[in-house]
C-alpha cells in the first residue's frame, strides 16, 4: 500500500501531466483571434453562423498572422475564409499570398487558391492551389506549380515543399531550367540550401551540345558535380556513352564512368567496353581501362581488340586516333593480331603495331619490328611490315615455309592476301607441290622479291633479281636446314576466336572455358 505521503506525490504528479496535457491541447487548439477589421458584421441567420470583417483585417494565431482584405470567420469551428490580397507570416521567413484562403485553426491548416504565392529566404513558389500545414511548414500545391531559387527554376504538376528543412519533393512532368541546359524528370527533390536536386524517376538532361537519360542520382546546380546511378545514358551528335553509374563535373569537363562502360563512336563506327571510362571534354579524350575492349564495326566481319588500357585522343592535325596499351590482341575472323601497344588513326585509317607485333592472316603468321594495317572503306587495303620481316606458314606438321626481308608490303583485296613484296635482304624457304605432293626444298636468296599468293598458298615467287638459290629433294633436307635465321612458330598465341583476345599467354594464365566466359563474353558481345 502507498503510504500517505507517497499518495500526495502521485496526486500533484497526475494533476501536472493533466495541466500539461490540456496546455498542449489548448495551444494546439488556440482560437483564431481577429485583431482588426474597419467593419465588423455578426450574421446569426446562417448555419453556420459568422462573423464578418471587412477592410484591412489582421489576423493572428499563435505566431501565425494573416492579413487580407476581408474574412468570414466561423468561430465554433475556429476557421475562417480569406478574401483578396491574403497574406500569411508563418515563422517570419515564410511569407504566402493568394486571393482566397480557407483557414483550418484547430489543425493550423490552411488551403489558398488562385495567384497563390510562397517566398521563403531566396525560393519562390508561385501556383493556383496550395495547401500548407502550418504544424509541419510544409506546403502541398497540385495542378500545376513554379520554384524558382537564385540559379534554377523548376516546374511540375505535384511540388511539396519542406520549409525547415528546405527540401523541395515533385512529381509529375518536372522541369528544371537553368542557364546552361533543362531537366526533364518524373520525380526529384531538390535541397535549397545546397543546390543539389536528386532524381528519383526517368530523367532526360538536356543541353546545347548533350543529352543525359537516368533514373537515379544527384546533380549539384551550384558545383555542377553530379553522380548518375541507374541505367545512365550520354549521348551527342558524335558519340554515345553509358555505364552503371557516371560521375560529371561540368566545371573540369570531367566525366568518370564505372561498370559495364560502353562509349560508341557514331561517326566512326567505333566501340568501346571496358568498366572504366574517363573522359576530358576540353581536349576530347576518354582513357578506357579494366577489360578494356574496342570494337571496329564493319557490315561484314567486326574487329575485337583488347588491352590493358584504351586511350582516344586527337592527333595534331586533328583527327582522331585510338591508342592501346599493354597486352594488345585483336580478333577479325580474316586477321588476327598480337603486340605490345597499338595506334589507330582516322586520318589515314591506318592500325599500326609496335613492340614485338604479331600478324596472322590466312594461314599465314607475319612478324617485324612494326606493322601497318592500311584500311580504306573499312576493307584492309594494304599491309605494311617494317624491319626484320618474317612471313611463315605451316605447309604439314614438319614443314614451313618462309619468307624474310628487311621491309614486306602486303596486298590484300576482297580481305584476302594476295601478293606480298618483299624489299632488302629478301630470302625464302618454301616447298613446292605437285598434285598435293611435296616435291622438295626450294631456297633463295634476292634483294627484291615479289609472291603471288592464291588460295592462301604460295603460287608463284618473282625474284626482281637474279637469285641466288638451290632445290634439294626432301631426302637431301637435314634438320637444321629446316629454318631460316629468327624462325618462330607462335601458334599457341593466336586468338583464333573473340574470346582469346583476353589470354595473353596460354602457358602462364590457366583458365578454363567456362570460367572465362561469364566474367569477359559480356564486354565482347
Amino acid at each position: 500500500m502507498l503510504s500517505k505521503a507517497n499518495k500526495y506525490i502521485l496526486i500533484i504528479l497526475t494533476s501536472l501531466l493533466c495541466l500539461a496535457y490540456t496546455s498542449t491541447l489548448a495551444q494546439k487548439k488556440s482560437k483564431v483571434d481577429i485583431k482588426n477589421s474597419d467593419i465588423v458584421k455578426f450574421v446569426r441567420n446562417t448555419d453556420p453562423v459568422l462573423n464578418k470583417f471587412l477592410g484591412n483585417v489582421f489576423i493572428t494565431h499563435g505566431d501565425i498572422k494573416m492579413y487580407c482584405d476581408s474574412a468570414y470567420q466561423y468561430e465554433k469551428e475556429n476557421s475562417l475564409e480569406a478574401f483578396g490580397k491574403v497574406h500569411i507570416i508563418n515563422a517570419d521567413t515564410v511569407h504566402i499570398y493568394g486571393d482566397y484562403l480557407k483557414y483550418y485553426g484547430n489543425r493550423k491548416y490552411a488551403e489558398l487558391r488562385n495567384n497563390v504565392k510562397l517566398e521563403n529566404k531566396s525560393v519562390t513558389v508561385t501556383t493556383q492551389f496550395l495547401d500548407f500545414d502550418m504544424n509541419e511548414s510544409v506546403g502541398y500545391y497540385f495542378n500545376g506549380g513554379q520554384i524558382i531559387d537564385s540559379t534554377n527554376v523548376l516546374n511540375s504538376e505535384i511540388g511539396r515543399y519542406y520549409t525547415k528543412d528546405e527540401l523541395l519533393f515533385f512529381k509529375d512532368s518536372v522541369k528544371v531550367h537553368t542557364e546552361d541546359y533543362d531537366l526533364f524528370s518524373d520525380t526529384l527533390k531538390y535541397n535549397t540550401v545546397s543546390k543539389t536536386a536528386f532524381i528519383l524517376g526517368p530523367t532526360d538532361i538536356v543541353g546545347e551540345k548533350e543529352t543525359l537519360y537516368s533514373e537515379d542520382g544527384w546533380y549539384n546546380t551550384s558545383t555542377n558535380i553530379s553522380q548518375f546511378l541507374k541505367n545512365t545514358e550520354l549521348n551527342s551528335k558524335s558519340y554515345q556513352i553509358k555505364g552503371d553509374s557516371i560521375y560529371l563535373d561540368r566545371n573540369n569537363e570531367l566525366a568518370r564512368i564505372f561498370d559495364h562502360v560502353e562509349l560508341r563512336d557514331t561517326i566512326n563506327n567505333i566501340i568501346l567496353k571496358g568498366n572504366y571510362l574517363e573522359t576530358f571534354k576540353s581536349t576530347e579524350e576518354a582513357l578506357m581501362t579494366d577489360s578494356a575492349v574496342f570494337i571496329q564495326v564493319t557490315e561484314q566481319d567486326s574487329l575485337f581488340l583488347h588491352a590493358d588500357s584504351l586511350r582516344l585522343d586527337k592527333d595534331t592535325s586533328n583527327f582522331e586516333r585510338i591508342k592501346a596499351f599493354h597486352r594488345v590482341k585483336f580478333f577479325r575472323p580474316d586477321l588476327q593480331g598480337k603486340c605490345d601497344s597499338l595506334v589507330y588513326t582516322m586520318q589515314d585509317s591506318t592500325i599500326r603495331l609496335f613492340n614485338n607485333p604479331v600478324l596472322w592472316a590466312q594461314g599465314n603468321q607475319i612478324v617485324a619490328d612494326t606493322i601497318g594495317i592500311e584500311t580504306k572503306n573499312e576493307a584492309i587495303r594494304y599491309l605494311h611490315f617494317r624491319g626484320s620481316s618474317f612471313l611463315c606458314s605451316k605447309e604439314d606438321t614438319t614443314f614451313y615455309n618462309q619468307i624474310k626481308g628487311k621491309n614486306m608490303l602486303g596486298h590484300v583485296k576482297d580481305n584476302k592476301l594476295y601478293k606480298l613484296d618483299i624489299s632488302g635482304n629478301g630470302e625464302t624457304l618454301y616447298y613446292p607441290m605437285d598434285k598435293g605432293i611435296i616435291m622438295g626444298m626450294n631456297t633463295a636468296k634476292s634483294s627484291n622479291i615479289s609472291i603471288r599468293i592464291k588460295e592462301n598458298k604460295i603460287d608463284q615467287i618473282i625474284f626482281i633479281k637474279k637469285p641466288d638459290g638451290n632445290m634439294y629433294p626432301l631426302f637431301q633436307v637435314e634438320k637444321e636446314m629446316l629454318y631460316l635465321k629468327e624462325f618462330q612458330w607462335l601458334e599457341s598465341d593466336q586468338p583464333k576466336r573473340k574470346e582469346d583476345i583476353f589470354i595473353w599467354d596460354k602457358k602462364l594464365l590457366e583458365i578454363s572455358e567456362p570460367e572465362l566466359k561469364p566474367e569477359l563474353l559480356r564486354e565482347i558481345e
